[in-house]
C-alpha cells in the first residue's frame, strides 16, 4: 500500500472514529499518575497511581485484541505481530505533578466542545501519545499493511522524574526495539538532545527564617515561593519599602503568629526553555537578601541563593556555552526547601552536545563550594545525537513534508525524552511548529501548557499526530532492516 492511499484510508478511519479518541484520552488521563519512587510496592517500583495507569493500558491493548507484557512495573508493552523484531512507538503515562490555581479539575479530563480541546493533567504530555499510537496500530492492523517488522507501544512510568524506567530495563538486559519513535517531542525529527544534570544541593539556612518552600519538580519553573520571617509584618514592610516595583508587585506579605508570611509570585514554564518563565524563587530570595533583615547562617544562604538564580544560563556559576548545533546551556533550580536549618537547592542543567560534560561538572562543584553549597545528588546524562542523513531521518523528514507541505528542517533541543536513554530511539512529534494556541477565550494568561495550570490538548492535534503516526511506522518498516 503506497502512502497516498495509507493516508486516504487514515482519514476516514480517524474520522470514523473521532468520539473514540476522545474518550480513550479522557479514560486514561483521569488516572493521576504522578510517579513516585518513594511509594514503591513490589511490582509498582514507582507507587500505585503509576501501577493503576500501567494496568489500565495494558487492559486497553488487550481489549483491542493486541499481545502485552509486563516489565516488572517499570513498564509495559503492548504489541502487534513480531515482538521480537518490531519497530517501537514509546510513550509515558507518567505525569507532573499538579500544583494549584487550576481552573478545570486537573484529572478531569474535560472536554470543551465549543473549542474542541481536552483540558487536564497529561492530555497532552504524554497520555495523547499513547492513544495516537495504539490507534495506528488499530490502523496498519485493520488495513492489512504488509509489514516486515512487529509494532511495540512501550509505556513507560517515570519519565517525568528522570527516565529510571528505561534504565532500569537497560540494567535488567531487556531488548528494545532497534528503531523506536519517541512522539514527546515536537515535529519534524529531533536529532539532538542537550545532555542533562539532575542534582541537589545543601547548604546552612539557620536564624530568624523559619520556613521556606518552593516548586514540586526539577524540571519546572516554580511560580511561587513561599517564606515565613521572624519578624513582625511592620517591620517587613518597612524593609521592602524601596523594592523594585517589578518585585513588589508579585509579593504578598501577611502576619504569621509573630513572624511575617512571604509569598513571591513568578511564572511556570519547562526548565527547558528558561526564557519563558520567571522563577519565583529568583524572587523570593532576591527579595529576602535586599531586605536586610536576615540573621545566622540564613543570611549567606540567601545571599548564595540570590546569586545562582539571577540568570538561568550559567553565567554566574562560570559555565555558559553555547554551539551551533543545540544552542545554549541553561541551569535551573527549580524546587528550594527549607527543613531542620538546612536549605535544599535541586539543579536542572541541560548542556549542548558539544561541551564537555566532565570539564562542566568539575565546574559546577567548584562554583558551588565557592558559595558553601554541599553536593547532595548529582546525575549527568550524556546529550543525543543522531545524525540527520541516517535513512530514518531522511525517510520520516521525507513524510513530515508531504504530509504537511512544510520544510521544517531536523531540530535541536534542550528538553530530554526517551530518546536519550533508549538506543535507536527517535523523538518525532507531536508538536507542530509555526502553531500557537491562543487558550485566552477559556483559559487565563499562563495556563494551559504541557507542565503548566489547566494543560491544554486541541483534538485536532491528536488525530493529526495518530495520522502520520500511521504512516511513519510503514516508512520505517521498509528503510529498517
Amino acid at each position: 500500500m503506497n502512502r497516498t492511499d495509507l493516508l486516504a484510508r487514515a482519514d476516514a478511519w480517524i474520522a470514523a472514529h473521532r468520539e473514540e479518541y476522545i474518550t480513550e484520552l479522557q479514560q486514561i488521563a483521569r488516572i493521576p499518575s504522578v510517579s513516585r519512587a518513594d511509594l514503591a510496592q513490589p511490582g509498582a517500583p514507582f507507587g500505585p497511581d503509576c501501577r493503576r495507569v500501567l494496568d489500565y493500558a495494558l487492559e486497553r491493548g488487550r481489549f483491542y485484541g493486541f499481545d502485552t507484557a509486563d516489565h516488572e512495573g517499570y513498564a509495559g508493552s503492548i504489541i502487534l505481530g513480531d515482538g521480537e523484531h518490531a519497530i517501537g512507538v514509546i510513550a509515558h503515562l507518567d505525569v507532573v505533578p499538579v500544583g494549584d490555581g487550576w481552573v478545570y479539575p486537573p484529572f478531569g479530563a474535560t472536554y470543551l466542545p465549543e473549542h474542541d480541546v481536552l483540558i487536564g493533567r497529561g492530555v497532552d504530555d504524554n497520555k495523547s501519545a499513547f492513544v495516537a499510537g495504539l490507534f495506528a496500530m488499530r490502523m496498519l492492523r485493520e488495513f492489512g499493511v504488509p509489514m516486515r517488522h512487529g509494532v511495540r507501544l512501550i509505556c513507560g512510568t517515570s519519565e517525568e522524574t528522570g527516565m529510571q524506567d528505561m534504565q532500569a530495563l537497560r540494567r535488567m538486559g531487556h531488548r528494545f526495539p532497534d528503531t523506536s519513535l519517541v512522539p514527546d517531542a515536537g515535529f519534524p525529527v529531533n536529532y539532538a538532545q542537550k545532555g542533562m544534570i539532575d542534582g541537589a544541593l545543601t547548604i546552612p539556612c539557620a536564624g530568624n527564617l523559619t520556613m521556606l518552600d518552593a516548586g514540586s519538580v526539577r524540571n519546572v519553573i516554580p511560580d511561587e515561593a513561599v517564606c515565613v520571617i521572624d519578624a513582625d509584618i511592620g517591620t517587613v514592610r518597612a524593609a521592602l519599602a524601596d523594592l523594585d516595583p517589578a518585585d513588589a508587585a508579585l509579593l504578598t506579605l501577611t502576619s504569621e503568629g509573630a513572624g511575617t508570611r512571604i509569598v513571591a509570585k513568578g511564572k511556570s514554564g519547562h526548565a527547558a526553555h528558561p526564557a519563558g518563565g520567571d522563577n519565583a524563587i529568583a524572587r523570593l530570595s532576591r527579595v529576602l537578601n535586599a531586605s536586610g533583615l536576615l540573621c545566622g547562617t540564613a543570611r549567606e544562604a540567601i545571599a548564595a541563593l540570590t546569586d545562582l538564580t539571577q540568570d538561568a544560563y550559567g553565567i554566574s556559576e562560570g559555565v555558559a556555552f553555547t554551539d551551533e548545533p543545540s544552542g545554549e546551556l541553561t541551569l535551573v533550580y527549580g524546587v528550594a526547601h527549607l527543613q531542620g536549618g538546612v536549605l535544599t537547592l535541586s539543579v536542572d542543567c541541560r548542556y549542548p552536545v558539544t561541551m564537555d560534560g566532565t570539564q562542566l561538572e568539575a565546574g559546577l562543584r567548584r562554583a558551588w563550594a565557592e558559595r558553601g553549597f554541599t553536593v547532595q545528588a548529582f546525575d549527568l546524562s550524556a546529550p543525543f545525537y543522531i545524525p540527520v542523513d541516517d535513512p530514518r531521518v531522511v525517510a520520516l523528514q521525507a513524510l513530515y513534508k508531504d504530509v504537511t507541505g512544510r520544510d521544517d528542517q531536523p531540530y535541536a533541543m534542550g528538553g530530554g525524552t526517551y530518546s536519550r536513554a533508549v538506543p535507536g530511539a527517535i523523538s518525532f512529534g507531536p508538536g507542530m511548529p509555526g502553531i500557537k494556541r491562543d487558550v485566552s477565550a477559556f483559559l487565563p494568561e499562563g495556563h494551559g501548557g504541557a507542565h503548566g495550570r489547566d494543560e491544554v490538548l486541541p483534538i485536532d492535534k491528536l488525530l493529526t499526530v495518530s495520522r502520520i503516526y500511521v504512516a511513519a511506522l510503514a516508512e520505517l518498516d521498509a528503510v529498517v532492516e
